[in-house]
This record gives C-alpha cells, sequence and structure tokens, in this order.
C-alpha cells in the first residue's frame, strides 16, 4: 500500500550528507512497523504531501530523501570565518547574556546566543561524573553500548563503509540494496574496530586520540536519557523528539583545523566535567551573503562545568574539548510539522526549507518520528547522524 511504500523510502532519509541508514533485515522491519505509527501520528497537511510524493514516483527522489548544500555551505562559511577572524573583522566576545532557563525558548524565537545554569536543567548527578559512574549505571547493557570516535573509535570508517549505500538509495530503489547490504552491517563492527565503553575506560590512554566521539544518550537512561528537557523548556508541543548526545574526547584548540560546522536544529550544550570553548557566529552575518566578507560579533566562550549555552538552528560553531576528562551533552530539538518556523526566522533551516520543499519537511518529520517509535518499542537505532 501506499504508505507502507513511503516508509520503505524513508528509512534511506538522510538529515546531513554525512548520515546513513543501518539497514539491517532485523532493523528494517522494526522500520516498517513503526514507520506506519508514526505516519498515522503525522500532521494532516504532512499525511497529504508524502502521499502526492508517492502517487508521483518522487518519494524515492534525491529532493525528498537527501538534505542538499549543508556541507557546501559549510565550507564556505569556514573559510570566510577563518579569514575574518584573522583580519580582525570579526571580533570575539566572550560573555553572552546569561537568562534563565524558562527564557531559552524565547532565545530560540529570537535566534539569539544566551548562557544558562544547566544545572536547573539537568539532575545533579551528571554533574562531576566519571565514565566508572555511568558503567555503573548501566551493569546489565554497558557491554553493548558502543562509543563513536572521530579517529580511534571506528566513526570514520563506518561512515565511509555504509554511507555509499544510502547515498546510492535514490538510484537503486525498492531493491534494498542489494544483497550485500547485509554483508556490510554483519562485518563493520570488526572492520572498523567499534569498541563498547567499557573498552575505553580501561585504555584511558587511547580515549586520547578518539577526537570527539560521542554515546546517544537514549542509551544511558539511568544517566540521562530519561529528561524531559522540551517540557522543562516548555518546548512540548512544538517538538517531534530530541536527539541528545554524551560527548567525551580530547578536541585541543588548533588554528590548522577549522571544526566550524551547523546544525539544523535549535539546540543546547550543557557541560557537565571540564571546560571547554565554544565559538558561534550568528547566521546573519553569513546567510546569503556569499559575495560579502563577514564583519560583526561573534561569541567565543569558555564553558565550565554546569552551565549551557543555546546554538539556534544554523549557526555555525565549534567546541574545542580541552581536558581528556570531558563530559557535556547536547540535546538537539526537531519540531513538528510547520513548528519552530520563528517570526525571526531568515536563515533558520525549517523555515527556509518550508518556502522551497515543504514536501522534503515531511519526509523529515515522518523519518524522525519513525525513528522515535523503533527506538520506543524496539529498542533499535536505524539512522546514524554523520560519525
Amino acid at each position: 500500500d501506499d504508505v507502507a511504500d513511503i516508509c520503505e523510502a524513508v528509512a534511506w532519509f538522510r538529515d546531513t550528507e554525512l548520515s546513513y541508514t543501518l539497514a539491517s533485515t532485523e532493523n528494517l522491519a522494526a522500520w516498517a512497523k513503526g514507520c506506519r505509527e508514526a505516519f498515522l501520528d503525522l500532521d494532516s497537511e504532512a499525511q497529504g504531501l508524502l502521499r502526492n510524493l508517492q502517487k508521483t514516483g518522487r518519494h524515492r527522489s534525491e529532493e525528498a530523501l537527501r538534505e542538499h548544500g549543508i556541507q557546501q555551505r559549510n565550507e564556505i562559511w569556514n573559510n570566510k570565518t577563518s579569514r575574518a577572524v584573522a583580519n580582525g573583522t570579526l571580533i570575539a566576545d566572550p560573555s553572552p547574556p546569561k537568562v534563565d532557563i524558562s527564557e531559552i525558548r524565547q532565545a530560540f524565537e529570537e535566534a539569539r546566543v544566551v548562557r544558562f545554569d544547566a544545572k536547573e536543567l539537568l539532575p545533579k548527578h551528571m554533574f562531576n561524573a566519571t565514565l566508572e559512574d555511568i558503567q555503573r549505571l548501566h551493569k546489565d547493557t554497558i557491554d553493548d553500548t558502543i562509543l563513536y570516535g572521530t579517529f580511534g573509535g571506528g566513526g570514520l570508517c563506518r561512515m565511509f563503509l555504509l554511507m555509499p549505500v544510502s547515498n546510492l538509495y535514490p538510484k537503486m530503489g525498492r531493491t534494498l540494496l542489494f544483497s550485500f547490504r547485509l554483508a556490510l552491517m554483519a562485518a563493520q563492527q570488526v572492520l572498523c574496530g567499534l569498541k563498547p565503553l567499557p573498552y575505553w575506560i580501561d585504555h584511558p590512554e587511547k580515549r586520547k586520540v578518539l577526537g570527539s566521539a560521542n554515546i546517544n544518550l537514549k542509551r544511558l537512561p539511568n544517566f540521562g536519557g530519561n529528561v524531559d528537557v522540551p517540557g522543562k523548556l516548555g518546548l512540548s508541543s512544538d517538538v517531534a523528539g530530541m536527539l541528545g548526545l554524551l560527548w567525551m574526547g580530547l578536541v585541543p584548540e588548533n588554528p590548522t583545523m577549522n571544526p566550524f560546522h551547523t546544525d539544523v536544529q535549535d539546540n543546547i550544550l550543557m557541560e557537565l566535567v571540564s571546560e571547554v570553548v565554544v565559538s558561534i557566529v550568528p547566521r546573519e552575518l553569513l546567510w546569503q551573503k556569499d559575495d560579502e566578507e563577514v564583519s560583526g560579533k561573534y561569541y567565543k566562550v569558555h564553558l565550565k562545568p554546569g552551565e549551557g549555552i543555546v546554538i539556534p538552528s544554523n549557526f555555525l560553531h565549534s567546541v574545542y574539548h580541552l581536558y581528556p576528562d570531558r563530559l557535556g551533552v547536547n540535546f538537539f530539538f526537531e519540531p513538528r510539522f510547520g513548528r519552530m518556523q520563528w517570526p525571526n526566522s531568515t536563515g533558520n533551516f525549517y523555515a527556509e526549507t518550508a518556502k522551497m520543499n515543504k514536501e522534503h519537511l515531511a519526509m523529515r518529520s515522518l523519518w524522525f518520528q519513525s525513528a522515535n517509535y523503533v527506538w520506543q518499542r524496539d529498542a533499535k537505532g536505524v539512522g546514524f547522524h554523520g560519525w
């Protein structure tokens, strides 16, 4: 039927040019069931857009399934920002305003960078925690909890192994990408050297070469995976779901490397253990100004444990992890279809995409909500966001 056909396609949705689908037979079977439930929960306008996509055969197209241009835009913005900092036309401000957590939603609406007290939002046990503390909280599952690192954690290997399969889907269609996808899924843990968190606890010297590394907080429910962050921020009616990541690893400041990137969701970053340096460039300095040099003010903040910062949609930013014991959490808020397209929305991903391609946003909503259903019912992760 049409919903099954839509769900088979949206399993291969990619929210960044570096993301990919974990396409085992078991995962895709769980996805088919979860997606059908998610479809019924969608806004009626989104359902209509998706049915029209399927009717015209465009539900497997590049335009429907891929976020185009993010990587290229990031590279352009990175280069312009680096030049502007070097030339002195982009000036660092170390102290964005501090607000109560009740004002974070307004900061998203107004596209403002603000700091806040993270201890008002997260439970006390998360601060000054160690990896050993996290291990003790999850004795029954920790041996299956993989830590994904940029370098030593196998993240890049897995991305380059599995990403081509997701790339080819719009061209290959419902064959579900040939039999070798199963072999890739079976081999990826061995080939890429993926290791569970206890391995990294036992080998602290190897954590120093991981680079930026993370674990999805849904896999750590007793540590912070069950905190109702949208509810505490007054976003429950706006948000379809939330991606929460626990970050660790050493990423020292290095003028020869440029880790700036954008995230499409409004998000918040909070430090739990040790200090990081966060640089954030407001999107109004860069959006639709490809032929102009950057000038103005950006934020360069030394974020300490217990502090949090707001990063609005499409704000260019970087995070340097200064110490090997660093732990921080990031929460990304995925809006319900049509929501969080704020009045001050120039450059906001969802507002700008709605002007050009609402069908794509409908596919994105179904993809994200399907992932939530699959996790809640089967505890399976099907999509992977970058490395």
